[in-house]
């Protein structure tokens, strides 16, 4: 993102990703649906697959309401004093087109300040799970599934406004290996998508959290004093 051709736009959505939070955010509240998922199932191990999908679907519904509300919160304090501030991108459904309107109007120009974070990858980790709640347990099936899922994720994010490495997927689709060594009983073995994603998520954030801090130390006066 740091091309001249790139447009100040799609510089700004980049930026909005330089500090690691949002991944922090997102990967904190995939790990803890995954606990409260374990929990669950721990004191009641009868209990039917509805009370899982309730429980995923009241994590989706409490991350997407208080995300942006936070990360803006955690940016005023963090990133913005170190590197300024720029608007934050614009949160963008996606959508099929399925009707072309001929006009002789020039078409708006595209906004590129936009991200599709909430969908292309913390909807598409919480769709997995959703998925893998109705699949029988099986020694390969979740190692399978977690490759799959590191494949859509640098698949769909490639020429985003936050790519990831093909090393990091790597490793995200290798932590599925752990079905395959340790034997977990199958009602256990549903959260555990959630608990591996929301971890290598948050894995990702911290370190980029740490490079940012070490290379924008927080500015101080000429006196030595905090600004």
């Amino acid at each position: 993102m740091k091309d001249a051709s790139v447009s100040y736009g799609r510089r700004a959505a980049a930026y909005w990703f330089a500090d690691g939070l949002p991944e922090i955010l997102s990967g904190l509240a995939l790990v803890i649906t995954a606990a409260m998922a374990f929990t669950w199932r721990i004191y009641a191990p009868k209990s039917s697959e509805e009370f899982d999908r309730l429980i995923v679907f009241a994590g989706i519904i409490l991350y997407f309401l208080v995300e942006r509300r936070v990360l803006d919160f955690l940016k005023s304090h963090v990133t913005y004093p170190r590197t300024g501030y720029v608007q934050p991108p614009e949160e963008t459904q996606l959508r099929v087109q399925t009707l072309t309107v001929l006009s002789l109007r020039p078409d708006p120009p595209a906004k590129e300040n936009v991200t599709f974070f909430k969908w292309r990858v913390v909807g598409l980790i919480w769709w997995v799970f959703w998925v893998a709640i109705g699949i029988p347990a099986g020694r390969w099936v979740m190692p399978v599934l977690m490759a799959a899922l590191a494949v859509a994720l640098y698949a769909v994010n490639r020429r985003s406004e936050h790519p990831y490495r093909w090393w990091s997927a790597l490793i995200l689709g290798l932590t599925g290996l752990v079905f395959v060594w340790v034997d977990v009983p199958a009602p256990l073995q549903r959260p555990l998508p959630l608990l591996l994603a929301g971890g290598w998520l948050l894995a990702q954030g911290a370190c980029t959290l740490v490079h940012y801090l070490r290379a924008n130390p927080y500015p101080r006066t000429a006196e030595g004093v905090r600004a």
